[in-house]
């Protein structure tokens, strides 16, 4: 009896070690596997930014083509100025509606990635887009040069809030206030108004 006694004791001396060891082995486990989750995590943001950001640069890009060729458009019909006006021929309509494709095709993309502000920033800046391309099509009653001056400064405003959002939903630090450049520009000629 006094053997048994013996044995048990010999166990509880070494079961805080025991315990220990099982501990010590939950512990590292578990620091394992939420090292593991969050840097699985961080690939993943990683992957999203980097899609993201090429999203946001494919569609800006795309509606930069858009507005100047409306803008060209809008040159031919008188609306604006520009070095070289598009005349709407059945090739150009057809080349400015392409260019409204590839625009519209990416907005899906960017729906199904971005953020709530930044969503609404592009519905809004297609919006504008869209009142560009009207007024350049001569799709507006009562379309000329000021109507046409306010359609491409609310755009400019459109396309700014838009990049602000983008660089926000990918935590880049804002750019600070970017004052918009005059236009036209103040080297070129102003052309006075013809007596007849």
């Amino acid at each position: 009896m006094s053997q048994g006694w013996g044995d048990m004791s010999g166990i509880l001396d070494q079961l805080p070690t025991l315990l220990g060891v099982i501990v010590g082995g939950l512990m590292s486990y578990v620091v394992g596997a939420l090292t593991e989750r969050s840097r699985w995590r961080r690939q993943q943001e990683i992957r999203w930014d980097g899609q993201l950001l090429q999203a946001y640069s494919e569609y800006g890009y795309a509606v930069k083509e858009c507005a100047t060729r409306y803008q060209r458009l809008a040159a031919h019909r008188g609306l604006t100025d520009h070095p070289a006006p598009l005349e709407p021929t059945e090739a150009m309509l057809e080349q400015a509606a392409n260019a409204e494709g590839r625009r519209a095709a990416m907005v899906e993309g960017l729906t199904l990635l971005t953020n709530a502000e930044t969503a609404e920033a592009v519905q809004k800046l297609n919006r504008c887009v869209w009142h560009l391309e009207w007024l350049a099509r001569g799709q507006l009653a009562g379309s000329n040069p000021s109507s046409w001056a306010l359609a491409f400064s609310d755009y400019r405003a459109a396309r700014a809030e838009f990049y602000k959002h983008a660089r926000r939903s990918l935590h880049i630090a804002e750019m600070g206030t970017v004052r918009e450049a005059p236009w036209p520009p103040p080297w070129r000629p102003v052309q006075e108004p013809s007596d007849p």
